[in-house]
């Protein structure tokens, strides 16, 4: 009998428009997107407004506050995330309670569609809400104002929810928090921050005066540090004036108080933090190299960004490649360039090992910087990088009209936060359209010896604490960093795929019958080899079509001796790569093409299901065809998926999380 298959495909209209680009220099500033209404009230609130409707008929709001609890005073350690909490039990508007209940009602949830979060640097709250009542947009500016200037912050409420956060501050004790607790104060080294997290001390949050929680409130909490972001459907001009009539009244209610030294301080030396826990199921290592931050307002921060992340693309590539030899001595690794403050970056290398064998991965990392510092990277590797930044911006842009709210509501918080720019797709496309070409293998590999450099960095190591596995000394882990500084590194060999993904296309089948499901707009095509195409049109995406394969099945096909080959397949596939292309060789051959197409084995069904630009529809299909036609199987992959999957069972039942579920 022929199994049946069901393709079923959800399609868009490509619709692309060429952008003709104006010349730039590297000293332009990047404007700030023309489609949002920014500008400050007298009181010093900034306020933006972007009319949006995806979704439909929906607005994101949010405040933004430049105060976290990098602020706090010693004896305040946890209050700016108290009054996180707090501005839900109490403020000018709304009695304890009341508001939570109040957006319920209109069906916003608390948690999905209200909620806040605090950081070092930062406090932000966040609403979605409907826009087809006015007044609901109304009331949640009211509570947003009431969260910047109106909080109650009584006795009796205070002490109600102290008990909240510091059932939050014990629910998250475990195995990451104690290494939190011990990497933090060597990453931030000799800074505030290593003793300013935001959960806060549960001795202070039990019993800091209110007036305490008040006095933090007054200081930071004032209408030039707070920014309101309004994007949705709705009327530009009339949410401007709710704003205005909303924060307006604002006004300073303490003497302004100096800003805390956000400093973290650079070092020549390596420092190091090691942490065994019994709670730990992996043994990972970190190289952190910390370094100035750079700016971000010009055009040639923002090709230097470019340049980064076309480094953190190779660097990832080669490491696909180096995990997959028989002789590699690291499960996976990474690496990828960040922030650590607002003054200091990083760019940080990770790799996951064997228990045991954190040395290993000290050497492998610190051996990868060395060869880049000592060769930089070939012209294809920085070719193909290029060509998937490109393909990015591309599919951005011509999906720039489907863009959420919540999606640019972010976008201009940390604009105001972080002063991260924010100059919309379209001309963040032109630049790229003509940064992107002229970046020259000088460019990329000049910039990574710069971020490999071997001062301030940190070695950040975590290991299971067991029996018959050692723990390293900061010793140890020195002398491996010694250790490979003295290896003869060679170039790197470049090996590209030349080759088609598919060489031998076989015969089309032929459509057998054809017919409509009008209800739903869907179209049914039957083909000569038993395969039905499902076909429903939509317009979610300009530049993406999903679909998925699906047979009924799955594992339960499987003899019992069987069961766990066929849980395992797909993942051997996956590290295989398909059509006689090992998985590197597939991805080179698929450079710049945004496809994917990934096999499945569930209990009771199997396929492959993926997604591509309409344009790149027919790769997307021939990978399918070739991971069901020709899946891999080779021998290096299947030992690499031995070994990770020897590392996984090796701390089976240390989790107490893994536990729980297994249980449950």
């Amino acid at each position: 009998m022929t199994r049946r298959f069901f393709l079923a495909l959800c399609a868009a209209a490509l619709t692309f428009v060429g952008v003709a680009a104006q010349p730039v220099t590297l000293q332009q500033t990047i404007p700030f997107d023309a489609a949002v209404k920014t500008a400050k009230l007298p009181n010093g609130l900034t306020y933006f407004i972007r009319q949006n409707t995806r979704p439909a008929k929906r607005a994101s709001l949010r405040l933004a506050v430049k105060a976290g609890s990098l602020f706090e005073e010693p004896d305040q350690l946890g209050l700016a995330h108290l009054i996180e909490h707090m501005a839900f039990n109490g403020s000018a508007h709304f009695k304890p309670g009341e508001l939570v209940s109040y957006f319920e009602s209109i069906g916003a949830r608390l948690g999905p569609h209200v909620n806040a979060y605090t950081s070092f640097d930062e406090t932000v709250y966040m609403l979605d809400v409907p826009t087809d009542k006015p007044e609901i947009v109304q009331k949640a500016l009211t509570a947003l104002s009431d969260f910047a200037g109106g909080l109650s912050l009584t006795e009796e409420e205070v002490n109600k929810e102290r008990g909240v956060v510091i059932e939050e501050w014990r629910g998250g004790l475990g195995a990451s928090s104690r290494i939190r607790d011990k990497q933090l104060p060597v990453l931030f080294h000799d800074s505030r921050y290593a003793e300013r997290l935001p959960i806060g001390k549960p001795e202070i949050l039990r019993t800091a005066p209110v007036a305490r929680l008040r006095a933090f409130y007054d200081t930071w909490y004032r209408p030039e540090r707070i920014a309101v972001v309004a994007v949705g459907d709705f009327d530009a001009a009339q949410m401007e004036q709710t704003i205005k009539t909303a924060f307006s009244p604002l006004t300073d209610r303490a003497p302004a108080a100096p800003v805390p030294d956000r400093k973290v301080p650079l070092h020549e030396q390596p420092l190091f933090s090691i942490v065994a826990d019994p709670e730990v199921t992996r043994s990972n290592v970190q190289i952190v190299r910390k370094r100035a931050r750079e700016g971000s307002s010009t055009v040639g921060d923002y090709r230097r960004d470019l340049v980064a992340r076309t480094i953190d693309h190779i660097m990832d590539e080669r490491f696909s490649e180096l995990e997959r030899k028989p002789d590699a001595k690291f499960l996976g690794a990474g690496a990828g360039d960040g922030a650590l403050s607002k003054d200091v970056a990083t760019f940080t290398m990770a790799a996951q090992v064997q228990d045991g064998k954190l040395e290993d991965g000290i050497g492998v990392l610190a051996t990868e910087a060395l060869r880049v510092r000592e060769f930089g990277f070939t012209p294809s590797e920085i070719e193909r990088a290029k060509k998937w930044m490109a393909a990015f911006y591309e599919h951005a842009y011509t999906d720039r009209d489907k863009t959420e709210s919540g999606s640019f509501a972010q976008e201009y918080v940390s604009y105001f936060l972080n002063d991260e720019p924010s100059p919309g797709i379209e001309y963040e496309y032109k630049l790229v359209q003509q940064l992107l070409p002229a970046i020259t293998d000088a460019d990329v590999s000049t910039l990574a010896r710069s971020l490999l450099r071997d001062d301030s960095r940190v070695v950040l190591a975590t290991m299971p604490q067991k029996p018959g596995v050692k723990v390293p000394t900061e010793g140890d882990l020195q002398a491996a960093l010694t250790a490979a500084a003295a290896v003869r590194v060679t170039p790197w060999a470049d090996t590209g795929a030349t080759r088609a993904l598919l060489e031998n296309p076989p015969p089309a089948a032929t459509v057998t019958s054809k017919r409509t499901v009008d209800d739903v707009g869907m179209t049914i095509v039957r083909f000569s080899n038993g395969v039905e195409a499902w076909l429903k049109p939509t317009d979610f995406k300009n530049d993406q079509i999903l679909f998925t394969l699906n047979a009924q099945g799955g594992t339960s096909l499987a003899p019992p001796e069987d069961y766990v080959d066929a849980t395992l397949a797909t993942s051997l596939v996956s590290f295989s790569g398909a059509g006689g292309l090992k998985a590197t060789d597939l991805q080179k051959v698929l450079t710049g093409k945004l496809v994917v197409a990934r096999p499945y084995i569930a209990l009771s069904s199997h396929g492959v299901s993926g997604s591509a630009p309409p344009a790149q529809l027919e790769t997307a299909l021939q990978l399918l065809y070739q991971e069901v036609t020709a899946p891999g199987n080779d021998d290096e992959s299947f030992a690499l998926l031995k070994k990770q999957l020897e590392a996984a069972v090796a701390n089976r039942g240390r989790s107490p999380q893994q536990i729980f579920g297994e249980k449950l």
